[in-house]
């Protein structure tokens, strides 16, 4: 093939040292905020004569899960960014490259990373097996997040899935469930009623949110939807949905939230996990079976060893399942009468949203106040 000489003007690096050097930045400056959060609520704990703290071992557990999820999933994007940009320049580029300089301009010109890693991620049994689950994963964080986070006083949800929608699902996990443990635990409130009268259900934004998700995973796993034009709906769709309800949480009073009563809201939370876990399964099942006949057991341990873009997602998904793992653990099986081994229990008893304790960082030495 006969290469052009590159038009002047294209063969700038300046627009792509600024796209990775915003995306960097959102990426860091949402970590920090985060950590910076999670400090100053342990902290508050830490000097409250009432409130009980976590087990040390437990908040290092999940620190240790949270740092390795990181360095393993970004190991294989950085390699996953190399890979694109090599095979871009052997294959893809229609002009004529020098080779003493980097031509980053051209290639994200030429390169849609985001769809090209899912797409690589996606196509094929094998490769979708372990990529559809991360779609299950992004569904239960999502509610989790409504759930615990609002009876924890957490109020930046929509900082953790963002954080889990660009960097990593196992990160944003750990982080939160993190939050979960050096928060106030809920109190109960003796004057709440039995429902607000706001507009906005939560549940119901979650039970959309869950459809959403569910049906673009599995179209996803389609072979048409594959070589389609309508692939990109599907994937763009669960990004879209899973942040509507953080995204209101964090913008409107709590005034226009309503709960149906606290009978109800529980009712609702456990009729949308039971949704998750049985539309899950389903898909899960049926990935399962198109995979296994493609090529067995060996052929899904080959699929994510084949690709950088499908190894970072695999490990995601894997190291979510250590994390919940470690989750279930520490709330079921933990110490009798810490945090971590009771509250699961008792927050079942009090509201959603507007009860329970928070963390007032502008009160006299930071105590935790009581709503």
């Amino acid at each position: 093939m006969v290469k052009k000489p590159i038009p002047e003007g294209w063969d700038s690096n300046l627009r792509p040292i600024l796209i990775f050097l915003t995306y960097m930045g959102l990426c860091f400056s949402l970590t920090v905020f985060i950590i910076g959060k999670l400090t100053k609520s342990y902290n508050v704990l830490a000097k409250s004569p009432t409130a009980p703290t976590p087990p040390r071992k437990h908040i290092l557990l999940f620190i240790f899960l949270a740092i390795g999820s990181l360095g393993i999933t970004w190991f294989h994007m950085i390699q996953y960014f190399q890979w694109s940009y090599a095979y871009w320049k052997t294959w893809r580029s229609f002009y004529e490259l020098s080779e003493d300089k980097m031509h980053w301009g051209l290639w994200l010109r030429d390169t849609s990373l985001f769809k090209e890693a899912w797409e690589i991620a996606i196509v094929g049994h094998a490769r979708y097996w372990w990529t559809h689950q991360i779609f299950l994963f992004a569904s239960g964080l999502g509610l989790v997040l409504d759930q615990r986070g609002t009876r924890r006083g957490i109020k930046h949800t929509w900082a953790f899935m963002l954080l889990g929608q660009i960097v990593a699902i196992s990160f944003a996990t750990n982080l939160f469930l993190l939050a979960v443990l050096v928060s106030p635990p809920p109190i109960a409130n003796p004057t709440r009623s039995n429902g607000k009268n706001g507009w906005l259900a939560p549940w119901l934004v979650n039970a959309l949110s869950l459809l959403v998700t569910l049906w673009s995973a599995h179209n996803l796993g389609l072979e048409d939807v594959w070589h389609s034009e309508d692939f990109m709906l599907p994937l763009l769709l669960p990004h879209i949905a899973l942040m509507l309800l953080p995204v209101a949480r964090a913008v409107l009073p709590a005034r226009h939230f309503t709960d149906g009563g606290v009978a109800f809201s529980d009712r609702m939370d456990r009729y949308s996990w039971i949704a998750t876990l049985v539309g899950g399964g389903v898909l899960f099942l049926r990935e399962t079976v198109k995979a296994h006949g493609y090529g067995g057991v060996a052929g899904l341990i080959s699929a994510i060893r084949e690709h950088p873009a499908v190894r970072s997602v695999g490990w995601d998904v894997v190291c979510c399942w250590i994390s919940w793992a470690a989750w279930l653990a520490v709330q079921y099986l933990g110490t009798p009468g810490t945090v971590t081994s009771e509250t699961h229990a008792k927050e079942a008893q009090f509201e959603g949203v507007g009860v329970g304790s928070s963390v007032m960082g502008d009160t006299a030495g930071g105590e935790v106040r009581r709503r």
